[in-house]
């Protein structure tokens, strides 16, 4: 038998132990717990994830409530009151408290199973806006004992963590297709809405009169271009001209002023005003600002200072200051952005299944793509030769699209798609990753567990991308804050077995 000193320090060890065992629960930081149960509910933009451990001896269950509304996290109606109630069990024998948050979207729990050991957790929350949401997160079972190792390597990206993100994540989903041919092409001015202005007059381009325009500025009507100091002689001199000019309106203002004192005749008046009329309309074409015209010009002094007289973006400097140019030498060329051209290079043989193209897509980098639509832009040359292989044809558009962003000598990757029957699994483009020579996605499995997964892809667009192994229907992946979570699941090994 033992004796009475041994028994009494085998309580005290175990006193001890208990007590240890109660402060590393009260002192346990959830949020770093990889190993707990988890529980995960999405409806539409909202998320009920639960983080807890199973205490099977004293039927207690202890977590952390993460609550998102539209990825972001739960804000508290009134600081430091109840956002709703948590429970395990019936309405008739569960356990149920208060939820506070401790913090944005995270509320502590601890309940105690009743005479049943599963029992389902549930909570019936009182949203900001004032709306009530109930959401039943699932069945807890008390012998549960240690989370089973998932079949799939996953990596934990914290629930905080991603609330400081830009974080999305999508449902894998099928839906109608369109059919697509990916090809490259360069955009270019459409020579109907552009112009080349040119010198009305030979002379020197002005050195400290104001600076020339700079490629790809856009001018408004009257913007200024640059000053010509017109040379002094020479044929179709500009003295020459403009002083014909002006001794013609000269002698008109004078005939005026007899016709109105009764000293010349109505014929004589006549006669100067037709000669004052044609000698301005020589003048104004000679210098190219008659009606219609590029330009405009203010010739007082010893300058030509001349200003643009349509809207456009400057193309093209085919002078600088200091240059001699030419009457008729071209000084800039200026385009309409708004309409432009496109010269697209795609396989011949896509080309020709594609058919009818009733959407184009341009991407110019960085992920930005403009979308038009088929009144927006005017097919007007295909099948043309685009290589010397003879495998590429030269689809030649017309884009009618505004004020947009594309801009001349733009190389540009380019989507020609027909609007299809076919059913596809799609996902959002940007859930798609680039890694090596591998495409992958970042599937969901709870609110903080990830799996990093290689996929076969097939026909895109820059909204969404076809799938065509690797994933199913309703499987939930990352498309904002992809980058972080591809660094949080760096560890992971994937096998590819797929073909390429």
């Amino acid at each position: 038998m033992a004796s009475r000193p041994s028994i009494l320090a085998f309580a005290l060890a175990l006193l001890l132990a208990a007590c240890g065992d109660g402060e590393h629960d009260e002192q346990h930081d959830h949020d770093h717990d990889h190993n707990g149960h988890r529980l995960t509910v999405w409806e539409g933009d909202r998320e009920a994830f639960a983080h807890f451990e199973i205490h099977e001896g004293s039927g207690r269950i202890e977590g952390t409530l993460y609550l998102s509304i539209d990825h972001e996290p739960l804000t508290d109606p009134q600081e430091g009151t109840s956002v709703g109630r948590i429970r395990l069990g019936s309405a008739s024998d569960g356990d149920e408290s208060e939820l506070v948050l401790r913090a944005p979207g995270r509320a502590d729990f601890e309940l105690f199973f009743g005479e049943s050991d599963e029992a389902t957790l549930s909570a019936e929350l009182r949203l900001a806006d004032g709306e009530s949401w109930e959401v039943e997160l699932g069945v807890v079972d008390r012998r549960a004992g240690e989370p089973s190792e998932p079949a799939e390597e996953l990596a934990v990206y914290e629930k905080s963590s991603q609330w400081r993100l830009p974080f999305a994540a999508e449902l894998a989903q099928r839906r109608q297709v369109d059919r697509t041919v990916a090809g490259t092409g360069r955009v270019s001015a459409d020579p109907r809405h552009a112009v080349t202005i040119s010198a009305p007059v030979e002379g020197r381009v002005g050195n400290g009169e104001g600076l020339l325009p700079t490629v790809g500025a856009r001018l408004e009507p009257g913007a200024p271009l640059l000053a010509l100091a017109p040379t002094l002689g020479g044929e179709g001199s500009w003295v020459d001209a403009r002083l014909s000019y002006l001794q013609a309106r000269d002698a008109f203002e004078r005939a005026q002023r007899l016709l109105e004192a009764e000293a010349i005749s109505r014929s004589d008046f006549q006669e100067r005003e037709r000669m004052y009329e044609a000698r301005r309309a020589g003048y104004e074409a000679a210098m190219g600002t008659g009606a219609g015209a590029s330009l405009r010009i203010d010739d007082r002094g010893d300058h030509l200072r001349l200003a643009t007289a349509r809207a456009g973006v400057v193309a093209q400097l085919h002078v600088h200051p200091g240059a001699t140019v030419g009457r008729g030498a071209p000084l800039l060329d200026l385009y309409d952005p708004g309409h432009l051209h496109l010269d697209i290079l795609a396989f011949s043989d896509e080309l020709r299944e594609l058919g009818e193209i009733t959407t184009l897509e341009i991407g110019a980098g960085r992920g930005d793509w403009t979308v038009l639509e088929a009144h927006e832009f005017s097919i007007v040359g295909r099948d043309a030769p685009g290589d010397a292989a003879g495998t590429r044809s030269r689809l030649s558009v017309v884009l009618e699209q505004g004020e947009g962003p594309l801009r001349i000598d733009q190389p540009v990757q380019v989507l020609l798609r027909r609007e299809g029957e076919e059913e596809a699994l799609v996902v959002p483009s940007a859930a798609l990753f680039d890694e090596h020579s591998h495409k992958v996605v970042f599937v969901q499995h709870s609110g903080d567990q990830f799996e990093r997964r290689i996929v076969e892809v097939g026909a895109r667009t820059s909204d969404w991308v076809v799938i065509a192994e690797g994933l199913e229907e309703g499987e939930r992946v990352v498309t904002r804050g992809v980058y972080p979570v591809h660094l949080a699941t760096a560890g992971i090994t994937i096998e590819d077995s797929h073909d390429h």
